[in-house]
Order: structure tokens, then sequence, then C-alpha cells
């Protein structure tokens, strides 16, 4: 009888309010399934039905671990049982279990897991630890992130000791998971402070032992976790065990380590963010990032005071402030496009924390947090280490000088007293960090926290001794603070009001800059790159704002409602002092570093004899201004997240954009000058659509441009391409409509990142036409893509004159081609994987034989796409690897993951079928052949048997193959299952080239031994491989009956001492003659 689905989950405990688990309902299902399946089977039939089941394809597979997994957590009885089925029916080394325990043990309601199902999951890594898994690693990393912080409740004390026991069983591999050994020294050193009670004194001392016995017997690899190391020890050197080990640190640090230098080569190493984000739990991760990524400045109190309420609000919590604030500063930040909005900044949040905070102590401990990398920056660490510090101070300065005060006496005394041998670098590092900070812009200056009437005297003292360099009075600077935000106590209720910016009062960098994910990683950060040298003292006067204004507006301090009215005060202005508002002249564009998609001021190029003049501009009465309005209130209102106005702006912009485009197609307007006018805004309108909805249009199903005016989830941009479609069958319109998408996406100012989601869009919308049914039923690909191929040739042509590149055409056309499908893959899966079969069959003189693209390929094929693939491939009608197979990347292939894998081989299997030239080159490859020898994966034996038995075998093929054996030959190895099958069938389909090839290699090899050339190595390897063949008894008749063979090989066998079967030395044993007997009528 199957599993009733409507009863709730036998994995968590839920409330009766909260929904189920959709990875749960999916285990629960399979799980259903199969026993339906094996309901009155016996094991032998539920053995042989889990493993046809299994071998059927991918997808099945899925199921049946699903199944034997679910039913191994929920029913502990027949865990073993269970596990040894996943065991029978494995096929990617226990890759798909260790995926599913990832799941369960990174959800963020791993919490609510029963105590049984979470006793199995400690069970299953056991066993798979036992059995040496691959990645199984991975699972210990994230049982520890499950660790609360200030959490001694009896689930979380109860998951601390499972761990710590799960390490001693499996002490000998932790010792090899460098990994491992460092996240559980961090993770066990945090909890030691938290279980410092009576009654979980037992449990602290053995966390304890275990911490300093890891630390004393692997030490060096306990160093990557940099500085917070020394942070933890630190602080708990009052613990008499840790203090010795701490006095042994500093006095003696190579007696723990001969290769260990001194403690402040790790106090000069950043914390990786890996380490401080392992001590927040996903649960409280997800809640904390809810804060930092999706509430505004005016929204975020009511959830941070419950987030304190929930995880910081008792005593035993307290500490964990601090792993909080570390996780903020420098495990944790904010993306572009976050920092140029009006998401509540980090510093804010931190500040509101600090005064939640009653015990002294821990207090201290989130100050250390908060400037611990600041005592150690140098020009090379990332700003982000040291912004939050450094706003929090200045925006305080004036309703909360306290906070100031605070944190620059204690940046002071950590100088001075944390590390007294390395004063002199502590200070000089802090100087470097302000000097930093104030090339980057980060703050204008000093000079307005020094002067202003609440900063203490002390703290002055504090700052001269710091920072006396940067106190020079600088008459180009205004002495003016910014305004701060009201940081009031998470646990209290700040009106909204109360948390509004106000005016910035004190002057804005003119391009602020705040870093990428690379940039980040990288730690090359410009926060004011193009930073101009002030003539004259900026007056603090409320003045119109530009589209790109908003990022210094939220960054220092203007309110929303005045932003507002800045836009619309703008809008209004410019509208009515020229034609065409040079605030929409400006442009979302790119920083210099490619990657980055942040808020700029693009000047266009001046037209002198464009639309700028009176002759043209009337052509488009007002539908031109109205166009440019529209879409400036629509990129607002779509900041602002209003999705109603900005439908219907949105609406009101492609009607405009209609009618525009309509006498375009009539007059004889170039396409430049229309570009230079409604580029812009129209580049501006896709990039936010990108930010905003993070995914490609959806399919269209209709490309009437009415239709495609009326939809409010398709933009201008769609509009022009639906124009583009519509013209196809007109030359001239289309080519206009080609050279306008062009002049839109190319312009010497647009960066490259801008170009691709240009190019992204392009191939979104065709890939959309693929799933009309409209254009599918009336035109057969094959008659309109190839015109596609040539229309993006001449909108790719157009960026290759505007850049004026230097490098070949055809090779521009392949960067530019990789750079719109890396950001279509990015962006929308099924869409590439729609578009990449048309691509190498429709433009092979790029695609085919190109890595980058291949390579991007298989990240992203999904299993339609590697069937439709398989059959063009086999057809000759696509080409993916073309003549010159990289042999490195097929042998790197072997690296991959299984997925990978397996569809490199299966699509190289398809393109190389019966082509003996390209197949004999292949595995005759050095490259190759090492990489078949050292790293061969069971998983492609049905593609490279495909390959092999496509083409008659021969000499030298035989003699490649053999070299894949390895070194010591056993009958289990793949390698010999594949030789093994590869002979079985040459003999049985291929016979006469079979034996002939067979005997062409033996007598090579013998003559090669008795010219003394060294090959009694490969003598051996084939003797070995052909005996085995012949003790199985599974040789073929026509290899036993073909003596000449047999000879040669017993021949060969006696030239290297190897022992050949005695059947091979065609030896026939002698009959005994009977005496005939003279009385005997045998005679007759």
């Amino acid at each position: 009888m199957g599993l009733n689905l409507e009863t709730r989950s036998r994995i968590y405990d839920f409330d009766s309010i909260e929904a189920d688990d959709e990875f749960d309902t999916e285990l629960a299902k399979a799980y259903a399934r199969y026993r339906d399946a094996a309901e009155n089977k016996s094991e032998i039939e539920i053995h042989n039905y889990l493993q046809d089941k299994a071998s059927q394809n991918k997808k099945e597979y899925n199921d049946v671990v699903s199944a034997l997994l679910y039913g191994a957590l929920t029913e502990p009885g027949k865990a073993r049982m269970f596990f040894q089925s996943i065991s029978f029916v494995n096929r990617d080394n226990f890759a798909s279990i260790v995926t599913k325990l990832q799941v369960l043990t990174t959800s963020i309601k791993f919490q609510n897991l029963k105590l049984a199902v979470r006793d199995q999951i400690f069970w299953l890594i056991s066993e798979l630890t036992s059995l040496n898994v691959q990645n199984v690693d991975t699972l210990y990393l994230c049982l520890m992130r499950q660790i609360r912080g200030g959490d001694v409740g009896q689930p979380n004390v109860l998951l601390c000791e499972q761990i710590l026991k799960l390490f001693e069983v499996h002490k000998v591999w932790l010792g090899t998971s460098p990994r491992v050994i460092a996240t559980a020294v961090y993770t066990y050193l945090r909890t030691i402070a938290d279980h410092r009670t009576l009654q979980l004194q037992s449990l602290q001392q053995k966390e304890i032992r275990f911490v300093i016995n890891l630390m004393r017997e692997k030490w060096m690899l306990c160093v990557p976790i940099g500085r917070d190391l020394i942070r933890i020890l630190y602080d708990l050197r009052a613990i008499p065990d840790i203090k010795q080990f701490w006095d042994t640190l500093l006095n003696s640090p190579q007696s723990i380590s001969p290769k260990f230098k001194g403690i402040d080569t790790v106090l000069k190493t950043p914390t990786p963010k890996e380490f401080l984000r392992c001590r927040i739990t996903p649960d409280i991760e997800f809640k904390l990032l809810f804060i930092l990524q999706n509430l505004r400045i005016t929204q975020y109190q009511r959830n941070l005071t419950w987030f304190v309420q929930r995880f910081l609000n008792t005593p035993e919590a307290e500490p964990f402030y601090a792993d909080v604030i570390r996780f903020i500063v420098a495990g944790w930040y904010p993306s572009n496009q976050i920092l140029q909005s009006d998401i509540v900044p980090r510093y804010v949040i931190i500040g509101s924390m600090m005064r939640s905070i009653k015990s002294n102590v821990v207090l201290t401990n989130v100050k250390t947090a908060l400037v611990y990398d600041w005592l150690f920056f140098t020009s090379t660490d990332n700003i982000m280490f040291i912004e939050p510090a450094m706003l929090l101070m200045e925006r305080s300065a004036e309703r909360y000088p306290g906070i100031t005060a605070l944190i620059m006496e204690f940046l002071k005394k950590s100088v001075d007293e944390y590390f007294p041998p390395l004063r002199d670098y502590m200070a000089s590092c802090v100087t470097c960090g302000m000097r930093v900070l104030l090339n980057k812009g980060v703050i204008r200056s000093l000079i307005p926290i020094y002067r202003c009437p609440a900063t203490e005297s002390i703290t002055r003292d504090y700052m001269q001794a710091l920072f006396s360099e940067f106190l020079v009075e600088d008459k180009q600077q205004s002495a003016v603070l910014p305004s701060s935000v009201s940081m009031q106590p998470s646990g209290g209720s700040g009106s909204e009001s109360n948390a509004m910016r106000s005016m910035p009062s004190t002057p804005k960098s003119e391009n602020v800059e705040y870093p990428s994910e690379q940039q980040q990683q990288q730690g090359d950060i410009d926060y004011d790159s193009n930073q101009k040298s002030q003539q004259t003292p900026k007056l603090a006067i409320m003045t119109p704002m530009k589209d790109d204004e908003d990022v210094d507006a939220y960054l220092y301090g203007q309110s929303d409602t005045e932003m507002e009215n800045t836009v619309v005060n703008d809008t209004e202005k410019s509208v009515e002092d020229t034609p065409l508002p040079p605030s929409e002249d400006t442009d979302m564009n790119d920083t210099n570093e490619d990657t980055m998609l942040v808020v700029e001021d693009e000047k266009e190029e001046e037209e002198t004899d464009g639309l700028q003049s009176h002759q043209s501009y009337w052509i488009f009465g007002d539908s031109l201004k109205r166009f440019k309005e529209a879409s400036a209130n629509a990129i607002a209102t779509l900041r602002e997240g209003n999705v109603e106005q900005y439908s219907e702006l949105n609406m009101t912009s492609k009607k405009n954009l209609k009618e525009i485009l309509a006498v375009f197609l009539r007059m004889a307007i170039p396409a430049e000058t229309l570009g230079s006018a409604i580029g812009a805004p129209i580049r501006n309108i896709v990039v936010s659509n990108l930010l905003i909805h993070n995914s490609t249009p959806n399919s269209m199903d209709s490309v009437d441009e009415d239709t495609i005016v009326q939809d409010p989830t398709k933009d201008v941009f769609d509009l022009i391409m639906a124009t583009f479609w519509s013209s196809c069958n007109n030359d001239a319109s289309r080519d206009k409509v080609i050279r306008l998408i062009g002049c839109i996406a190319h312009t010497k100012k647009t960066s490259k990142t801008k170009r691709h989601i240009i190019g992204m869009r392009w191939w979104s919308f065709i890939a959309g036409q693929l799933g009309n049914e409209q254009v599918t039923e009336s035109l057969d690909i094959s008659e309109w893509f190839p015109s596609i191929i040539i229309n993006y040739k001449a909108y790719v042509s157009h960026a290759f004159s505007v850049e004026e590149s230097t490098i070949d055409k055809s090779d521009y056309l392949r960067e530019y081609l990789k750079g719109d499908l890396q950001a279509l893959a990015d962006k929308n899966i099924v869409y590439f994987n729609d578009i990449i079969p048309l691509l190498y069959q429709y433009l092979p003189n790029v695609t085919v034989g190109d890595l980058d693209i291949l390579k991007l390929t298989l990240l992203m094929l999904l299993p339609e796409t590697v069937g439709k693939l398989t059959c063009n491939l086999y057809s000759d009608s696509t080409r993916i690897f073309g003549n010159q197979i990289s042999t490195f990347f097929v042998s790197d292939s072997l690296a991959l993951t299984t997925y990978e894998t397996t569809h490199l081989w299966q699509l190289l299997a398809a393109e190389l079928q019966g082509k003996s030239d390209e197949i004999y080159r292949l595995f005759q490859q050095p490259q190759v052949i090492h990489a078949m020898k050292t790293n061969f994966k069971i998983e492609i034996l049905p593609s490279l048997f495909s390959i092999l038995t496509s083409i008659p075998p021969s000499k030298d093929l035989m003699y490649a193959i053999l070299q894949i054996m390895p070194a010591t030959l056993k009958v289990t190895q793949p390698q010999t299952q594949f030789i093994l099958a590869s002979l079985q069938y040459w003999s049985q389909q291929r016979t006469d080239e079979f034996l002939s090839s067979l005997s062409e290699l033996t007598e090579w090899i013998t003559d090669q031994i008795e010219n003394e050339e060294d090959r009694s190595g490969m003598a051996t390897q084939l003797l070995h491989v052909l005996t085995i063949w012949w003790d199985q008894k599974s040789a073929s008749e026509s290899f036993k009956l073909d003596k000449k063979v047999l000879f040669d090989l017993f021949k060969l066998g006696n030239l290297v001492a190897y022992t050949c079967p005695k059947e091979w030395s065609l030896e026939q044993p002698r009959k005994k003659k009977r005496p005939i007997l003279l009385d005997s009528d045998e005679d007759e």
C-alpha cells in the first residue's frame, strides 16, 4: 500500500500553519512510488527492479536514489538495507546522495528536523565517510553551519555533541581534510565561549581538548583562518588550557610548527568570508540578508527588532552579536545595485545593534569586530572592510556623538594595547585606511567630525593622535557633516520619519562607484575613479539632480521625498528648456570594470546636423519628448517598486516609440541620428528590467506590435525587436532597424557589459520565436534562421566599426557572440538551450571548435538539448568539435563533473562515428592516453565503446587502447572491462580485421623486442589482457582456432618470460599405442 501523501512530513516537525517543504515532498513521492512498485516482490525482484530503473536515465536514477534515501531517513530499522540498495544502484560514486544530504543540511528548516531523522543523517554521513566518498567534507561544513551561536538549548547542544562525536569516530579522515579542520577549529572555539555554564562543563572540556589537539597537530592548516583566529583565542585566553596554548603561540611559535613564523603573520592575513559565514546559520543568514538586501531605510526597523528579539535577546545569546557584526563587515558585501539604492546601509544596521547591547563585555567584542580589519589594513585590502566603521562615526557625529566617541576611543586604544609588538604597524595601517577612505570618496573630510560641536575634546585628541595629517584645513572643502540616519535601538520602535535621511549638507563626489563582486574579491576598489578637483567651494543648497544623482542621495543622506521632488523638477525643467532633455542623455552605464552595472552619467555625442536641429525635430511632433519623459519616469518608478505606475508609463513609452519608429521607417532619417536620441532611455530601461526582474522576457505569443504595446510584461526593446521581425521581408526597412539597434547598443561610451545585455535580449527574442506556434507552423526554421544570422552579423559589424577594432572581423564576431551567449546563459538557461543547437548548425565558422563556447554549452546543457545535438551530429548536419579536436580539453574533461563529462563524450561519440582517421588521431594523443589511464570514468564507457566499435580495428588503435591500462592490471578495473568488451565485439563482428590487426601488433612488438627495443611492458599488458579474456571462457572461437596468432603470442610470452596458457603452444599430447594381441581380431 502506497504512502499517504496527505499526512504531515515524516522528516520535519511542522506547525499546522507551516507550508510543506518541496524537497521533502519530492522525496516522499519518490518513496511512495518505490513502495508501490516493491509491494509483493521478493528481495531479488526488488533488486532487479532498482537496477533496471536506475539504468534507464538520469531522471529515473535520481528517482531511485531519492526513494532509498527517504527510506533510510524515515525508517531507522531498515536503514542499512536501504543504504545497501543505494550502494547496489550507485552510478555516480554517491554524488547524488551527497547532493541531497547537502539540501537537508543547508536548509533553513534544519532546526525543524525530527530528532530521529537527524540521527539518520549523521549515520549516513558516517557511512559515506567510511567509504571516503568524494565531497563528503561539504556535509561536515554544512552541519557545522547549523550550530547556532549563543544558543544553549538542548537541540543545539546535542548537535554540537553529535558533530564532535563524528569527528572522533573519523579522526583519521579528519586529518586529511584541511577545510574541515580549519572550520572545525573556528566553530568550536566559538562554541567553547557559549558553553561556560556548569551543566555544559563536560561538553566544553571535550571541545577544548578537541580544538587544542587539532591546533597542536595541524596548526599550519589553521593559519588560513586568518586574524579572526587570533581574535577568538584572545577572547578565550582566561581558560587554562587555551592560555597555555596562547602563551606558547606568543613566546615559542616554532614549537607549534617549524614553518610558523609568528602571530604577526596571522594578524596580517584577512579572514576569508567562508569562515565568518560559517558562524551564521542558513536560517539566520536568510533573515539577515533579507534586511540588508531588500528593506528600505524607512522599513528596516520592525524587521531588525524582530531579528534581535529572536536571536540576540538573551544574556546567553548576546555574545553572538560579535559574529553577526563580523559577518556584516567582512563576510558579505552589498552589490552595486544595493549601494546605489535606498536599501538600508550596513552601518545603520550595525549602529542600531550596538545601541541594543546591554553587556559591556559584549560591546567591547562588537567594537573589536567592527574595527578589527582596520588595525591591519593595507592599500591592497578591500575598502569594504572599513567602510561601515567610518560611515558610522561620520553619520553619528551630530545625533549620536556617543557612538562616534566610542569607536574613535576604541580605535586608539586598540592601536596602543591590542598587540604592543605591532603598535607602530597598526598605527600605520589605521592611517593607511583613512587615506584610502578619503581618496576613494567614502568620506569627504575628517574636518566636519573634528569641528562638530558635539565632538568631545578627548575624541579630538584621539583624532589628532591617529589622523593628524588629515586634519589640515582645506579651503576647498566644506566643514559641514552629512545628516545622519536615525538608529533607534533595535528593541525600540522608532517612527518612520526618524529613520528617513535628510538632505545632504556637504558636497558630494562627482562619481561614486561602489565595488563589484569581482573587485571586492580582488581588493581593487575605486569609490571615485573620476573625481575632479573642486575649484570653488560648493554651497549646501538644493540643486536639480541628474538621473544618476540618486546614488549619492541615498549614500550621503537625502530623503526619499526630496529625491522624488528633485527628479520631477529636473524632468520638468529639462523638458521646458531644451528640445532634447539633457537629463535623459544620462545612461546607466558600467564603470571601468565591465562586470558592473551602475548608474552613471553618459553624455551622448552631440549631433551637429541631426535631431538637435529644428528642421529634423519637428518630424516626430511631441512623440519624442513624451517618450523620453515616460521612460525617465518609468525608470524612477521601477526603482521605487511601484509596479502599477511602471506598467502605465511603460505602455506610454511604447506607444510613443511605436509612432517614432513608424516615422523613422517612412522618412530618410539616419539610424545614427535617432539612435543618439533614444539610445540612452532604451538602454536604461533594458538594464533596469534586468536588475529588477533578473530574467529575460517571456516567450512571445505574438510579434504584433500592437500586442507588444498592450502587454505589460514587454518593454520598449521588445517593441523594437517586433518591428525588426515584421520588417524582415522588406530589405530596406529591415536594414534600417538593424542599424538602429546597432546605434542603440554601440556607442563609444557604452560598455561591453551593456552591449551584451542588448545582445542577450536579441537572442532571447529569437528563442522566443522558436516557441511561437504562429511562426513554427507557417515557416520552417531553415527558411528564416539563416537570415537571422546574416542580420546578427550586420549588427555586430556596427560594433566593429564603432570600436575601430584592429582584430580580424571573424574573431571579433566570435568574441562578441561569446559575450552574448554568456549573458543569455546567466539569465535564461532554457533560451540558451533553444539557441545553441541552431548556432552550431547555422554559424559553424564561429562556433565549431571554439573551446569557450563548448565549455559554456556543457555547463548549461539540458537533457533534451543533448538529444537534439546528438541527432544532428549523427546526421552530419552539425559539428561541434571540428577537424582539430583539442586533446587537452578532451583529457581535462575527465576531471569535470560526471554530468558534464558524460555529455561531452556522448557528443564526441556522435561526431566521431565512423571517422577512422580522426578516431585514430584522438586515441594516439599522449594527453588522452594519460588521462584515461589515471582518471578513467566508468560513465564514459558507452560513448567510448560507441566510438571504437564504429570503425574496424587496426594495429595502431589496439596499441593505443592497450596503453590506457594501469600498471597494476585488475579484472575489476573499468579500463580492463572496456578493453575486454572491445576485444569481444571485434572478434565477433569484425573477425578478419581483428585477427589481422592482432597478428600485426604481436609481430611488431616481437620484432621490437628482438631488435632490443624496450616493449616488454606493452607485451606483458597485451598477453595479460588476452589471458584474462581466455580464462573467462569468453574468447571467440575464431581467436581460439587461429593457430598462427596463438603461436605468435606464445612466442612473445617466451621472449618476456610471461606464462601463457598451454593451449597456445600448439603442442599436441602424444597418445600411447596399445599392443595388438595375436589372437585378437583387431587386425581384421
